[in-house]
């Protein structure tokens, strides 16, 4: 470092040499810079992606090797090593048991004694295992057992145990009497060493797989414990870590000897009976034999290099083999109980490298190309400062991906890039935490939680673990507390703003951060508890809030044990303004859905008010269907067990169930109130009295007239009250008729068009003194001279209101409405209306007050709804569908409903059967209402699964004890008003 010290000076100072040197060396190194540069860059990525596979592959193997170090370490200490019996042996094989349950790498786990017992217990983790041992199916392990009497005598017995170590039974093994564990090569070492040992890979006694044992010698008992590793979990382990397709990888020891390798017959090799001088042995493979790789000449450099595996050294370097360059890194493997263990990867650097390459060849001919125009001094310059603005790229690169996990970690002898590098790693780390906390603020949609949110993750940046969060109460005189770490928010006071603590008012008025130190009263006030502690002074941060105005909007305050430094504090300060200006926004969006929610009652409650035959149902009818939504969410089962409602589901359906009638804003008063035949803004049978009062009066006028011509007394009195009885009686079947009570039979139609027939005498203009509109109908037809005689009773030319052509729905019409649209508007003729068949209702006033439902679908479908609102029109829309396709405006089917749309068309119905508010019906009982929607329910009209989760969820007792009167509420027989199967399919 004293070196690097005394060479470091400013990048001016080095360019200043550069360009000297320059001058005289810029021909000879162009091209020898292009070449180094670029493989620099290939060294350092293979040097990366090898350093990286080689630390996986080591942490592997330890991972495999540390539970059997752990497990001989552990069980050396145990009680069973001084046991002397099986009896006192088999209790114990419960500890034994839980590591091979934790490892498993590990094939079995055993203790050898100095008198020649033997104790092993083995898994039965497979078929193969249990024909191994011939062991029942319920066998979870295996015991092998081996004791000797002092007089000589041995007994060898394999004992079977269930999962719960209970003995399921046993069998005497004489093939294993044989066994001597003090003869075995682990023993013996483990006896001989004072720590733990490894053997060589050899064949194991009883399961005769290829394996490798960890061994211990236990002291002061006369034991030896070890556990045995399959050479095929070691091979598995390697095969894991292949990077390519031909990748080498070799575990081998000092003696460069095989360990492992992911091909284990790679590693022993079976000896005929001429070698051994007996049976047939193992023979133990060198990592020489590995022939057609460049794995044994690199193993060997790096045993001569002696890495030992102390400091973390390897060796890296690039080799040719069968004229094909290699990557190659031998990593020290740190064992106990052995001479050190390699790892050596070997990958082809074409296979590695192939997209570098690539890039290589692109980058050299567009250096290339920069080489022969740029000025030389920029070679030099790059050779100089390659390495660490290289990094330096490629760490920026990750900023502009976003990507802050990894430090910046980068070295250089120009002090200015190593402040560079010192920079762009704090500002990594800056932006890492600044984008983390506003990425829990972005993501948090609920605004409590949002401020929760806030406080703690601020909390995090400065080390402090209570806070609270006041925000500016809603009429400007108080900062409330929202939000507390550390402490309950309701320990928090509320603070009006001209008399507020002295910690919170210097924040204020400075405009700033505030950082100081508090105790008592003003450690309360910021969120601590005065009282806790040895120490109750702490250091605190009161950081106002403000808005895009620069209008503060709160404070929040946090707790800390440190001081914070002046960096903190600025970096406090910007996060702050960036999370006041989301709480500012979510505010809004709180408040425009508040407003939202107010306009969409103030609609509601003006539809109410406009007709009182109406009342509430604007308001039960959200409730109501709020209500089977949730009860179809809350089932289990059924045809409704996989709709589950979302927050967005129970918006739309409380804002549709608002808005279902907003349409009947455009439906007159007179005609929804149309109590009689002829009335309109007025009851037009006052015009139809007064022209009979008019032939009274004639009637008496011609009486009179008579008499003063001298006519006979008698036949003028019989002829004037036979006609004065006549227009009586005429006038009161008139009457009668405009009441609207009574069936229009055809001889009471006969009777009225004999009335119509009777004239009157009009000697005044009708074209006067009236509406233009009126005015323009009238002169549809040629003004008549006067006076003029006229029917009691017309349908006039002028009665008739055409419809708009914009009012007109084509066939195609982008709604989908699918209407049977009287021809005009409406036709206001007397005898038209006063031949009405039933009711009050003509066929274009029935049709304008069912409009309203056309013009909610259009009203609606024309707001700018956000997506998750796009299905309102729809449920809005939808409630007078039938299910069989005869209901209006679009003449849907079930099938083409939601279920939230046939759930508002239920509510509907209920609502308006038991609605007691209005004054021309009395509201029904439960079970009548109940018995007429099944009738509905029969007739295709409402859907019969929702209709029966309606009666068996008792969403309607619920809602008749909240909105209907006691006496509506009686008994409900559910199960004899629930549809069959049969109904249900056949509606759906």
């Amino acid at each position: 470092m004293n070196i690097l010290s005394r060479v470091r000076q400013t990048l001016q100072f080095h360019l200043s040499v550069v360009f000297l040197i320059l001058v005289l060396t810029v021909g000879s190194v162009i091209g020898w810079l292009t070449y180094s540069r670029m493989n620099d860059v290939i060294t350092e990525a293979s040097r990366n992606l090898f350093s990286l596979t080689s630390t996986e592959a080591v942490t592997g193997l330890e991972r495999l090797y540390a539970p059997a170090e752990l497990a001989v370490e552990i069980i050396a200490l145990h009680d069973i090593t001084r046991t002397e019996t099986l009896s006192e042996r088999l209790p114990h094989m419960a500890f034994l048991a839980g590591f091979l349950d934790q490892s498993a790498a590990l094939s079995s786990v055993y203790i050898g004694y100095d008198d020649g017992d033997f104790i092993m217990l083995v898994p039965t983790s497979s078929d193969e295992v249990r024909g191994r041992y011939s062991a029942p199916p319920e066998a979870f392990f295996v015991v092998q057992s081996i004791e000797r009497s002092p007089n000589g005598g041995v007994r060898s017995r394999y004992i079977f145990l269930d999962i719960a170590m209970n003995i399921l039974g046993e069998r005497e093994q004489a093939s294993f009497a044989g066994y001597d564990p003090r003869s075995r090569p682990w023993f013996e070492q483990a006896k001989a060493s004072a720590d733990q040992i490894k053997t060589r890979p050899y064949i194991f006694f009883t399961s005769q797989e290829l394996g490798q044992t960890i061994a211990l010698r236990a002291l002061g008992s006369g034991a030896t414990v070890g556990a045995d590793i399959s050479l095929d979990t070691l091979a598995a382990s390697l095969r894991k870590e292949r990077i390519t397709e031909h990748t080498e990888l070799a575990l081998f020891g000092s003696d460069l000897g095989m360990i492992a390798h992911p091909d284990k017959r790679k590693v022993v090799e079976v000896l005929p009976p001429s070698a051994t001088g007996g049976a047939p042995g193992l023979g133990r493979l060198s990592i020489d034999h590995l022939d057609g790789t460049v794995l044994p000449q690199v193993a060997r450099a790096a045993v001569e290099a002696g890495l030992t595996g102390v400091d973390d050294k390897t060796l890296n370097d690039r080799l040719a083999f069968d004229g094909e360059p290699w990557r190659v890194q031998v990593s020290p493997l740190k064992v106990r109980g052995s001479t050190p263990y390699y790892l050596a990867i070997a990958v082809p650097e074409a296979e590695l490298l192939v997209q570098a390459r690539q890039l290589l060849q692109q980058g050299g001919i567009a250096i290339g190309i920069i080489l022969l125009v740029s000025i030389p001094i920029t070679m030099l310059v790059a050779r100089l400062v390659s390495r660490p603005v290289q990094a330096l790229s490629l760490e920026a690169e990750k900023i502009q991906q976003f990507d802050f996990s990894d430090p910046v970690d980068v070295q250089s002898f120009i002090i200015e890039i190593e402040d560079l590098s010192r920079s762009m790693g704090d500002m990594k780390s800056t932006i890492r935490q600044f984008l983390e906390i506003n990425r829990s603020i972005s993501e948090e949609t609920d605004f409590e939680r949002l401020l929760q949110t806030l406080l703690e993750g601020m909390g995090n940046i400065v080390g402090s673990e209570q806070g609270a969060v006041y925000l500016i109460s809603a009429d400007d005189t108080a900062l409330e507390p929202v939000a507390a770490m550390g402490v309950p928010v309701d320990t928090l006071r509320r603070h009006p703003l001209n008399n507020l603590p002295h910690v919170l008012r210097e924040a204020i008025d400075r405009d700033d951060i505030r950082a100081t130190i508090i105790d008592g009263e003003a450690l309360a006030v910021c969120g601590g508890d005065p009282g806790a502690g040895k120490n109750p002074e702490r250091n605190a941060m009161v950081v106002p809030l403000f808005n895009r105005n620069n209008a503060m909007i709160g404070i929040m305050t946090l707790v800390q044990e440190a001081k914070a430094n002046t960096s903190l504090i600025r970096f406090v300060d910007a996060l702050s303004r960036s999370a006041a200006i989301a709480l500012e926004t979510r505010q809004l969006i709180a408040s425009q859905k508040a407003l939202f929610e107010a306009f969409i009652r103030m609609i509601a409650d003006a539809i109410d008010a406009k007709s009182p035959y109406t009342g509430g149902h604007c308001a039960r009818v959200p409730e109501l269907t709020k209500m089977l939504a949730e009860a179809a969410n809350a089932a289990d089962h059924g045809p409704f067990a996989d709709l589950k409602l979302t927050d967005d589901d129970r918006e739309a359906i409380h804002v549709a169930a608002w808005l279902h009638d907003c349409g009947k804003v455009t439906t007159p008063e007179y005609v929804v109130d149309k109590a009689t035949k002829l009335e309109t803004l007025y009851d037009r049978i006052h015009e139809i009295r007064m022209r009979f009062e008019v032939l009274k009066r004639d009637a008496e006028i011609t009486y009179w007239k008579g008499v003063a011509n001298g006519d006979d007394l008698k036949d003028l009195v019989e002829q004037r009250d036979e006609q004065l009885a006549a227009l009586d009686v005429d006038f009161a079947f008139v009457a009668e008729c405009n009441e609207g009570g009574e069936f229009m039979s055809p001889d009471r139609l006969d009777r009225l068009q004999e009335i119509a027939k009777r004239t009157w005498t009009r000697t005044l203009s009708d074209r006067v003194g009236i509406s233009h509109e009126e005015l323009y109908r009238k002169q549809q037809t040629p003004e008549p001279d006067l006076p003029v005689r006229e029917p009691l009773l017309a349908d006039r030319p002028e009665h008739v209101l055409k419809r708009r052509p914009e009012d007109l729905f084509a066939a195609d019409n982008p709604w989908g409405f699918k209407l049977d649209q009287p021809e005009h508007l409406y036709d206001r003729g007397e005898l038209y209306n006063l031949s009405i068949a039933r009711g009050t209702l003509t066929a274009e006033e029935r049709y304008k007050i069912n409009d309203h439902i056309v013009q909610t679908i259009i009203m609606l479908s024309r707001l700018p709804f956000p997506s998750y609102l796009r299905q309102v029109p729809e449920l809005a829309g939808g409630h007078h569908e039938k299910m069989d396709g005869t209901g209006y405006p679009k003449r849907l089917k079930g099938s083409e409903m939601s279920s939230f749309a046939r759930m508002m068309a239920i509510a509907d119905i209920f609502e308006a059967l038991t609605a007691a508010d209005r004054p021309y019906k009395k509201g029904k009982t439960v079970s009548v209402a109940l018995k007429i929607m099944g009738f509905m329910v029969k007739d295709g009209h409402i859907d019969a699964e929702l209709y029966d989760l309606f009666l068996t969820s008792r969403v309607w007792a619920d809602y008749a004890s909240r909105f209907m009167k006691p006496d509506q509420i009686d008994e409900v027989d559910v199960a004899a008003l629930r549809p069959d199967k049969a109904e249900s399919r056949a509606v759906g």
